[in-house]
Formats: structure tokens, sequence, C-alpha cells
């Protein structure tokens, strides 16, 4: 059987994303909380993915991230929640199971749709009339590299 590595580099072989899509967006805010000072807000981002296999290197990825702007001392306490979750299909050189997918989906996905999720945010908070906040680039440790040989 093939090694972890070895599966991981078929994968990617030929890798393209096909399509990216936003498959569900749901925005609301309390409006009797707005007017907490902004020292007393903490954002907090959650996000997790799951594939389905479509066909022989096809595979569809859910991108699911939340959003909230709470206050710092209790995360329950909400004034802004954000939940979008994301489409993307890619192409691909081979097989995927959990172990590839757990790599991929910690480098490639996030890669691919955190730019995404960035700007849906900033895009959302505006038309909700609210100020946007700053999002930094997505924060990821990638796969090591394989050992020289």
């Amino acid at each position: 059987m093939a090694t972890l590595e070895e599966r991981v580099n078929q994968f990617n072989k030929n890798l393209a994303l096909m399509n990216l899509r936003v498959k569900k967006l749901n925005a609301e805010f309390d409006d009797e909380k707005l007017n907490v000072p902004p020292d007393t807000q903490k954002v907090y981002i959650d996000k997790n993915s799951y594939y389905q296999i479509l066909q022989d290197n096809l595979v569809r990825v859910f991108q699911n991230y939340t959003l909230k702007i709470a206050n710092k001392d209790n995360e329950d306490d909400v004034f802004v929640n954000i939940d979008v979750t994301f489409l993307l299909d890619f192409q691909t050189g081979g097989q995927i199971d959990d172990e590839v997918f757990e790599i991929f989906s910690q480098s490639t996905v996030l890669i691919d749709s955190w730019p995404y999720f960035r700007e849906i945010v900033q895009n959302t908070l505006l038309r909700m009339g609210l100020a946007p906040i700053i999002i930094p680039p997505i924060q990821f440790t990638p796969p090591p590299p394989p050992p020289n040989k």
C-alpha cells in the first residue's frame, strides 16, 4: 500500500479548482447590543469541512466558517453572527480518503476559500450597516516537506 505522502502527491497531481460558490449564508446582529464598547468585544472564528466524492478524480468540499463578534469575557453573548458554507469542486489526480483530506483541508482548501470568507464578512457587515473588521490572512501549518533522499 502507498504511504500517506505518496497518496497526497498522487491526489495533488493535476489538482484544479473547478468551482467555488456559496451554498449557505446566514447573518444576523442584535440591534440592542450595537453600542457595546469595542474594547469589550472579541472576534471568534470557527471552521470545519467535509468532502463528497462526486466521481473518480472529482471531489466536492463543503467548507464552513462561522464568525461571531461577542463579549470577550463570554463567547455566548453574541452581538453579530455570520455563518457561511462554500462548495469547492476539485479535479484531482488520485483518490481521496480521510487522511488525505485532513492534509488537503488544512492547506489547499483554506488557501482557496479564506479570501472569499474575508470578503463576504466585510460586505455583509457593510450591508448590515455595521463597521467592517479586520480579518487577518489565514494561519495554517502546512504539512512538513518530504525528507531529502
